[in-house]
Formats: C-alpha cells, structure tokens, sequence
C-alpha cells in the first residue's frame, strides 16, 4: 500500500525534472507515485502509443495494487490508450487533460469553442478526440502548438531550461496563445493536452482573457475527488 493519492505512469528515460512537470516534486500538492513502465520508450506515432497498451495496462494495475487513488501518465499521446487502461481497472484514470474537453466546453458560452494547446499540431487530431470519449463534431475544437519554436525543440531535445531558457519558453507560448486568440475570437477557453506547457503555464495565466485547463489542473480536481485540497498546502503556505 501508500500514501500517495496520484500514481503516474512514467516513460523510460530522462525527463524534465521542472516546476510544472511531472518529474518534480514541486509541481504537486499532494502524495505522488511514480512508475516507470518498462520497455515504455517515447513514442513518436499513434501506433508507438498503441503498442504500449499491454505495458501500461500491466502498470495501471500494480499502480492500483499499491493504493493510488487516481492514475495518470507523464506523456499526452497517452490519450490514445485511455479508454483501455480505464477499462481495465477500478482506479480513476486521467492519461490526457483532453478527457476534460466536454465538461468545459459546456462551462463556456454556447457557440463558442475550446482551443488545445499542443507542441505539434499534426500529432492531435480525431483519432486523440475519440479516444477520449468526444469527438470535434460534438465539440467543436482548434488547435495550436509550439513546436514552431526553437526554444520549445530544445526543451523537448535536454529536458532542462535555465532562467534564460526558462524565459524564453514563456515568452513564445505567450506569443502562441495571443496569436492563437486573435486567430479564432470565438475561443472560449484553452485546455493544454502537451505536458511540458505546464513548466511556464501558470505564469501566463492571471494574463490571459480565458482559463485555461492543463493536465495537472484536471489532476487536481480528479484527485479532489477523494478529498479537497488542503488549503494551505495548495496555497504553497
């Protein structure tokens, strides 16, 4: 058994120890566990993800032996699996912030759209939609990414962002999201399905004309689930 009350499925390998990801403790205000899956290398294609079924159902479930409460994955193609994991044990299980797509989208005015923000574009579409239990004909969708940007290849590529980095990551998602919103005025809120866009997300926030949800605020709500969170502690006191 343990105490954490999120388990995160995690790919082998090196990957961004950063307030806002996954790999640091800072980024929650609760118990976590971390599981690397074994033989779970980065996918680069909807079949890489899908080959990795087996593994992360295996995962899923001696993450659930171990008493977590909720069961997440550090990596968004993960979606395409969601179904299938969820299926396979009693654990509330949240591979993607796109699963949210449906309770936000009826939050925000009728007529208007949600936008995901991604790292690339191509990499999202239907078949992450349906995976997930909506589709763009139910809810209507754009899409904007930021793998355009060098800054963002690089932080894709170490894994690591110094303040100048740091800085710089900020500053084109900025540049991503305005553009984004100028583009489609219809926009009514913005759901981030890339896990690395937390690392600068929150300070974008209190700048921005509409929320935006990401993996790590789905999470929180998710886990609030089996108890709100303390104050204080998601207070940062």
């Amino acid at each position: 058994m343990t105490d954490a009350q999120l388990g995160i499925l995690m790919l082998e390998g090196k990957m961004a120890d950063v307030p806002g990801c996954m790999v640091n403790e800072q980024t929650w205000p609760y118990p976590v566990r971390r599981m690397v899956v074994p033989g779970a290398k980065t996918p680069r294609t909807a079949e890489d993800a899908k080959a990795l079924l087996p593994l992360y159902v295996d995962a899923a479930r001696e993450l659930e032996q171990r008493g977590v409460r909720v069961i997440t994955a550090n990596c968004g193609l993960m979606a395409l699996l969601q179904q299938e994991v969820a299926a396979a044990v009693r654990t509330p299980v949240v591979l993607s912030s796109l699963v949210a797509v449906p309770v936000v989208a009826r939050m925000i005015t009728p007529g208007t759209r949600i936008g995901v923000l991604t790292f690339f574009p191509d990499a999202v579409g239907e078949h992450n939609f349906t995976a997930c239990g909506w589709s763009s004909t139910e809810f209507p969708v754009s899409v904007a990414g930021v793998g355009e940007y060098e800054s963002w290849r690089r932080f894709l590529a170490t894994k690591e962002a110094d303040a100048e980095l740091h800085a710089e990551l900020r500053e084109d998602l900025r540049r991503v999201i305005t553009e984004f919103l100028a583009r489609e005025p219809d926009i009514g809120a913005l759901v981030c399905e890339c896990t690395m866009l937390p690392a600068v997300l929150d300070e974008l926030r209190p700048d921005l004309p509409v929320p935006v949800f990401d993996i790590l605020t789905v999470l929180d709500w998710t886990v609030s689930g089996f108890g709100r969170l303390n104050r204080e502690v998601a207070a940062g006191v």
